[in-house]
């Protein structure tokens, strides 16, 4: 019965803290998605991270919610308000973060709690209960889930890609500055 408070805990522990946007939290685990785009200094001088939002904005899914960090990096992750779009399972929250050190800049999703505590709920329970084994089929959902939004990351790479295009005259990047 305590393994359920448990989860229930980091459940709770984990709305919190994506809500509150933790540079802590969007910082650490484990890295499901990791997309690296070569980045000059020039091509990072372009970059808006505060126009992503409405970058990668869809009519099909839910909206994706981007926050700078205090130290430069931008968290984002799936809204969690009500919707009429498509919706699926968040197995990930993102991370982009500018390189300079190593000219790139980085996409990142990094495992969520709840995916990670669920997983390993679904592996141990039927070992436990053999009547639990349908519990298994929750990590087929999740691999599911994961293609959906990392084709969504991949969406949030390409946006960045389109800004650091040198081809963008720059009245257009010079008006992107003035809207954030």
């Amino acid at each position: 019965m305590a393994i359920w408070y448990i989860v229930v805990g980091v459940m709770v522990l984990e709305i919190v803290l994506q809500l509150a946007w933790s540079p802590f939290y969007f910082g650490t685990g484990i890295r499901l998605f990791n997309e690296r785009i070569p980045a000059t200094a020039e091509m990072r001088h372009r970059l808006v991270l505060n126009c992503l939002e409405r970058d990668v904005a869809t009519s099909d899914w839910m909206p994706m919610v981007f926050r700078p960090l205090p130290d430069g990096r931008m968290a984002f992750r799936e809204s969690f308000f009500t919707s009429f779009t498509g919706r699926y399972y968040p197995v990930m929250r993102g991370l982009v973060v500018v390189d300079a050190r190593r000219n790139q800049v980085r996409v990142e999703g990094i495992c969520n709690w709840m995916t990670l505590a669920i997983a390993l709920l679904c592996v141990a329970m039927p070992m436990v209960a053999a009547s639990t084994w349908p519990m298994l089929m929750m990590l087929g959902l999740f691999v599911y889930c994961y293609f959906i939004q990392r084709r969504r990351y991949h969406a949030v790479a390409e946006a960045l890609r389109e800004q650091m295009r040198v081809e963008l005259p720059e009245a257009i990047m010079a008006l992107r500055r003035r809207t954030q």
